[in-house]
């Protein structure tokens, strides 16, 4: 007996796959969004504060990075309850799980990112008078930003990803949508290739956009010269030790 493929049936079935993109795109958001103020408020924290006190947002870090995304909702949605009492929504709990598992590794990033940043040009920034949030904004943002935006990309493609484990939770996504369609006309290869091809679209232009974001930068970097590179060409015509004449 020879396999037909009926795309077809995926094609009288697209609105609903649709509907199920919507929903994706709406949890990939509000995790992207709240993951990244997550990463940021943690970073700075590990950095500012000394090991001992960061040591619960080490914890973490560790436990969202090393524990699958499944067990991550599945634990929040059900146990959290049980021992807080407060009773979460579906959508609620799933974005609190994919914003903290997101959260955990975009710290990463913009701790290794800003760690990055000489600290001479830092130092150099103070020494001429900089205040810390002018330090931050014209020193540490314009080199560590180009820096991190490949990585952000990644961890923001993944999170698109990790939207497909929301199903789980009977959140209408577009991988629950697809088993839907599964279940009615028993059409897994069809359906599942369709859904995979909307991830990839998803996902590649998300890739995209931060190559164009990268490339912004970049453009920026050319037009504009950073500050450390003028405190440089400062410090060689203000400092050198010109050769003294014969005593």
């Amino acid at each position: 007996m020879e396999f037909e493929f009926r795309f077809d049936i995926v094609w009288n079935n697209l609105p609903l796959l649709l509907e199920g993109v919507q929903t994706t795109i709406l949890l990939s958001l509000l995790t992207m969004v709240l993951g990244t103020i997550i990463g940021l408020f943690v970073a700075i924290v590990r950095l500012r504060v000394r090991k001992i006190f960061a040591l619960p947002l080490v914890v973490y870090v560790e436990v969202f990075r090393g524990t699958p995304g499944l067990i991550q909702i599945v634990w929040i949605y059900y146990c959290l309850p049980i021992l807080t009492g407060l009773q979460l929504d579906a959508l609620t709990s799933l974005v609190i799980a994919m914003a903290l598992n997101v959260g955990s590794y975009l710290s990463e990033v913009f701790r290794a990112g800003i760690q990055g940043v000489s600290k001479g040009h830092i130092e150099a920034a103070a020494a001429v008078g900089f205040k810390p949030g002018q330090i931050i904004r014209r020193v540490i943002v314009p080199q560590a930003a180009y820096r991190m935006i490949p990585a952000i990309g990644n961890v923001f493609v993944s999170a698109i990803k990790l939207s497909s484990l929301c199903s789980v939770l009977g959140m209408a996504e577009l991988m629950y949508q697809g088993q839907i369609i599964i279940a009615n006309f028993f059409r897994p290869i069809e359906v599942f290739t369709v859904v995979a091809v909307i991830y990839l679209i998803m996902a590649y232009t998300t890739s995209l956009f931060m190559m164009y974001l990268e490339w912004k930068f970049a453009w920026i970097r050319r037009k504009k010269v950073p500050f450390w590179q003028k405190f440089k060409q400062i410090s060689k015509t203000s400092f050198q030790i010109k050769p003294q004449g014969n005593l």
